[in-house]
């Protein structure tokens, strides 16, 4: 067997491990849920609109498959896969403790901002404002006070939006498969051992984790699992280091494998604040929400917004290898579709869904 086909094989194995630790071990995690009463209750705020009471048991299904693969696959021996875990322990540990008691956002974010900033003491850090290929060259001092600022945005930016979209069963974890799945694509070509084995497992991990989360769902993701894998995914667009001529054709490549919970966030940021509503506060609001009011099917606006992502993640790739005027109108349509979008999803909006049901 060849270097390649046995490395061919091992990501299988790793594929496949990762699968059946999720499908595996969220039956146990549902039952540490229960026994533990992290209990999703219908009713218990405006906003819930489920029927039955439903464990919240996708992060501690997340944590202890990730853990279990990690440590069969001695995935451990990689710095970069070490330095994005210990915070992301953190940020599950401040999820679970809001999906049990309850959190006020302030808190929350403090939680946050102290796993990113143990990312940046790590070095894992947005730079590309310091890279001497970025169409815009700044004074170095500046750049790297300006890249250390976006990382602390982007990093809590996403794991907020990936806990906001997680709206309806199956969507967020659904989107995180298909990030992760083109992480591990881009990440292969770009020979980024340390990703490619990361976003192997947490594909593997999330696609039997859905299984249970799919309408209607046994078992909610929670802040522990959406924060969890918001964060992980930040962390490795951040070290993500494309096979590319240039980077200014390149830097805004997560955002467009991002597209659909910053679209989401944004758009319920923009409502709620016209309404002089708390942004942070859940709400029937989301992009889920809005297409079922305006009257398509539950599994149609699911897939919708999964397809979304699917299609701006094949643009983002698309946009790697060519030249960096051509990337850069790619994502100036992407920028003039998205507020299309957000104009056309907020017209003539009503905050009411009494036709809404989740099963």
């Amino acid at each position: 067997m060849t270097i390649q086909n046995q490395r061919l094989f091992y990501l299988a194995l790793l594929l496949l491990s990762s699968l059946c630790s999720g499908l595996l071990l969220t039956p146990l995690s549902i039952w540490i849920a229960k026994k533990l009463d992290i209990i999703d209750y219908p009713k218990k705020t405006g906003h819930k609109i489920h029927k039955v009471p439903t464990p919240r048991a996708g992060g501690i299904a997340i944590l202890l498959s990730l853990v279990l693969i990690f440590t069969i696959f001695n995935l451990w021996q990689y710095p970069e896969i070490l330095m994005i875990s210990f915070p992301a322990i953190l940020i599950f540990s401040f999820g679970i403790w809001d999906d049990k008691h309850g959190m006020e956002a302030p808190v929350k974010l403090v939680g946050q901002l102290a796993a990113v900033t143990i990312l940046v003491f790590f070095d894992i850090r947005v730079k590309f404002l310091e890279s001497q290929s970025f169409f815009i060259q700044i004074d170095s001092t500046l750049a790297f006070w300006l890249d250390t600022a976006i990382t602390y945005i982007w990093v809590v930016g996403i794991t907020n939006a990936m806990n906001m979209v997680d709206s309806m069963d199956g969507l967020a974890v659904g989107l995180c498969q298909t990030i992760g799945a083109f992480f591990f694509f881009v990440s292969l070509v770009s020979e980024q051992t340390s990703i490619v084995y990361l976003t192997a497992a947490l594909t593997g991990v999330n696609t039997g984790v859905a299984f249970f989360n799919r309408r209607p769902a046994r078992t909610f993701l929670g802040d522990s699992g959406a924060q969890t894998l918001g964060f992980i995914l930040a962390a490795i667009a951040i070290i993500y280091q494309p096979d590319a001529p240039s980077q200014a054709s390149t830097w805004f490549l997560p955002v467009l494998f991002f597209s659909v919970p910053i679209f989401d966030t944004t758009l319920v940021t923009i409502s709620r604040l016209k309404r002089k509503l708390p942004f942070y506060k859940a709400n029937l609001d989301h992009t889920y929400h809005r297409l079922v009011a305006f009257g398509w099917q539950k599994d149609r606006a699911i897939g919708a917004m999964h397809i979304a992502g699917f299609v701006f993640g094949f643009a983002a790739i698309a946009a790697i290898y060519l030249p960096p005027l051509i990337a850069n109108l790619i994502f100036i349509l992407w920028l003039g579709l998205f507020v299309f979008m957000i104009y056309s999803l907020e017209k003539n909006f009503s905050p009411i869904y009494p036709q809404i049901e989740k099963t």
